[in-house]
């Protein structure tokens, strides 16, 4: 992780910014949404990518944490525009279920 975040640094050589890899593993209970959403507006997992890293997702959905069925058809649609747009600048998704 340490390599593969150095190339966000300014002062980082030429020759370290790319060739990392980054492996995410999120478990946020229900949350996992909304931080999707939020990592795809940031841009900064599609910045690591276009300098040359290879960005991995592991993601544990938590498909009936959201309760109120408008709050959550909301929430998915939002969810699958974010994963598009990582998925379209290289992050790779993992899916993971949780039975519960």
């Amino acid at each position: 992780v340490q390599s593969t975040m150095l190339a966000l640094d300014e002062g980082t050589s030429q020759e370290d910014i790319s060739g990392g890899i980054l492996i995410v593993k999120m478990d946020v209970e229900g949350a996992e949404y909304q931080v999707l959403k939020d990592v795809a507006s940031s841009d900064v997992l599609c910045k690591l990518k276009q300098l040359g890293n290879r960005v991995v997702l592991v993601v544990e959905y938590h498909n009936m944490s959201i309760t109120d069925p408008v709050e959550r058809k909301r929430e998915k649609k939002g969810h699958a525009v974010a994963v598009k747009q990582l998925e379209g600048c290289g992050v790779e998704f993992q899916k993971l279920g949780a039975n519960w």
